[in-house]
């Protein structure tokens, strides 16, 4: 006898299994998920769905199967508490399954299960581990609350499990979302990079201990193009609704709704820096080239490419087509890199991404040299640097060489980091940046958050991560700066009558120059939520 087949593994649930010592009910996306044989998949899903549970009942079935030999299976959870629900779970459904139909246990503790395999000469056993690298024998891996596990650790875990399947087995991923950054968010949206996944989408109307269940049919196919208030109302259950009406609607949307909703953790927006970033715009070909083309290239036919070295740097310069460059160094020795980012203005006042030097764990002697080069290679018209701490001494020499009107320090304060947060994101709002298409940047310059404090003041800040504490971000805000600071502003009307009356400071044919400052207009607003959500079925691959 073979193993279970996909329909199999539901009539063994069906036929032997319960819960509360009833037959158990399952909801439709739920058994599509028992029948899932991909060997990746992921599930965008809404909260109180059921997906621990569903996890939990798919590790029974493989691991009981008798023809199946040497199974493992193991959960990886967000926290201690989640981990052990798994395993508790999985023991009610063993323990109801009829002696005939299941294999001997050989032992069970909070976090695992063993069974004897036919012939007891090997065991099969799911384990559930909390938010740390899975190792061990191979077999199966499932990401649960992937969303929320610690940014810092999030791309170390799943890495780790990817040669876990290296003989066999499956990655199963399922997680509420939790803002438009992270590894969940970009496997789950990333088909070009990750395409062998199968997708699926659990918002709150695909489970019935949210949804009425008599009105479920219909809520699958009518409430993804209603809004969230009317579907709500016409769908939801008595404790769904209260809910909803003790939560922000964005918030609910990301909880219940599967929307990323990043506005609720980053400063700056994903479809911001999208909008910057020629291949990734609205209208763009999403960043997609065909084979050969090269680099992306924004309308004007300028290919968008930074720099990652300094060498690159000065063989690949051309003035007419990066224009006159404007610098921001972010200092670092250790814990986090140091970022040289040049920006380059182009005649129509557009601010480009030239380069993006990242140097990790760099000697200051290496780093000065670096320094050095651009500067005396480069028409630099001005360059800011972190000057907080052990930047001091490196732009206290620079500026001895180059002069203070080429090369300003700039304390990194509450004060100070907001004022380049600001520049940053008006910039962007105002579309006056060509940025590069990079996923390391795009992350560093989302992942800053803006927090209140005390006395009406705010701070812009992210967590360090294995990208590092956005220094690439700060790099390009004190280019940014550099640039807005050194550009003239036009005369206002009363500005340009006491100029012209003032003859003798000023003469008459001199002209004010133009500006490139920004003009403040609101923020298109994002896509609505039902343009996001495409139903309950699985997303083709």
């Amino acid at each position: 006898m073979g193993l279970f087949t996909a329909e199999e593994r539901l009539n063994y649930a069906d036929s032997f299994i319960k819960v509360d010592q009833k037959p158990i009910d399952l909801d439709f996306w739920q058994q599509d998920h028992i029948r899932d044989i991909n060997k990746y998949s992921i599930v965008l899903k809404s909260r109180r769905t059921g997906f621990s549970f569903d996890v939990a009942l798919k590790g029974i079935i493989k691991s009981n199967d008798k023809a199946r030999f040497k199974y493992t299976r193991q959960f990886v959870s967000y926290n201690e508490d989640d981990a052990k629900e798994k395993i508790t779970y999985a023991k009610e459904f063993y323990h109801s399954i009829p002696k005939k139909y299941k294999k001997e246990l050989v032992s069970e503790t909070k976090t695992s299960l063993e069974f004897y395999d036919k012939g007891k000469k090997s065991t099969s056993r799911l384990l559930s581990i909390s938010c740390r690298p899975p190792r061990g024998r191979g077999g199966d891996i499932v990401f649960d609350e992937m969303g929320i596990y610690p940014p810092n650790r999030t791309r170390i875990i799943y890495t780790a499990g990817l040669p876990v399947i290296a003989r066999g087995g499956c990655i199963e991923i399922g997680s509420t979302p939790l803002g438009k950054m992270g590894t969940f968010f970009e496997i789950f949206n990333d088909r070009k990079e990750y395409p062998h996944f199968a997708r699926y989408v659990v918002p709150w109307w695909a489970s019935t201990a949210l949804c009425i269940k008599e009105k479920i049919a219909d809520a699958v196919q009518l409430a993804p193009h209603m809004e969230t208030e009317e579907r709500v109302e016409f769908f939801g259950t008595e404790t769904l609704k209260t809910i909803f009406h003790s939560m922000f609607l964005e918030d609910f949307q990301q909880e219940f709704e599967c929307a990323f909703i990043d506005s609720a953790l980053s400063y700056i927006s994903l479809d911001l820096i999208y909008s910057n970033t020629p291949g990734m715009r609205e209208g763009d070909r999403n960043g997609e080239l065909s084979e050969g083309e090269g680099e992306p290239v924004d309308d004007n036919g300028i290919e968008i490419k930074a720099f990652k070295t300094v060498d690159d740097l000065l063989l690949g310069y051309d003035p007419d087509k990066h224009g006159r460059l404007f610098l921001g160094y972010d200092v670092a020795r250790f814990r986090d890199a140091s970022v040289i980012f040049l920006l380059g203005q182009l005649p129509n006042g557009k601010k480009q991404t030239v380069a993006e030097i990242e140097m990790v764990n760099t000697k200051f002697r290496i780093q000065k040299d670096n320094m050095r080069k651009i500067m005396r290679g480069l028409p630099v018209v001005r360059g800011m640097i972190d000057q907080t701490g052990i930047g001091l001494e490196m732009c206290e020499d620079l500026q001895e060489e180059f002069g203070a009107t080429r090369i300003e320090g700039i304390q990194f304060t509450t004060a100070s980091k907001e004022m380049l947060a600001i520049g940053v994101r008006n910039g962007l709002e105002n579309k006056e940046f060509l940025l590069h298409n990079d996923k390391k940047f795009q992350r560093q310059v989302h992942s800053i958050k803006r927090t209140a404090l005390a006395g009406g003041v705010f701070r812009y800040d992210s967590q360090r991560d294995e990208d590092g504490h956005a220094d690439s971000f700060w790099a390009l805000a004190m280019a940014n700066c550099a640039v807005v600071e050194t550009t003239e502003t036009k005369l206002n009307f009363y500005e340009q009558r006491a100029r012209n009356k003032n003859k003798d400071a000023v003469e008459s044919n001199q002209k004010p120059e133009s500006s490139a400052a920004p003009n403040l207009t609101p923020a298109k607003r994002g896509k609505s939520l039902n343009s996001v959500l495409g139903g309950i079925a699985r997303a083709n691959r």
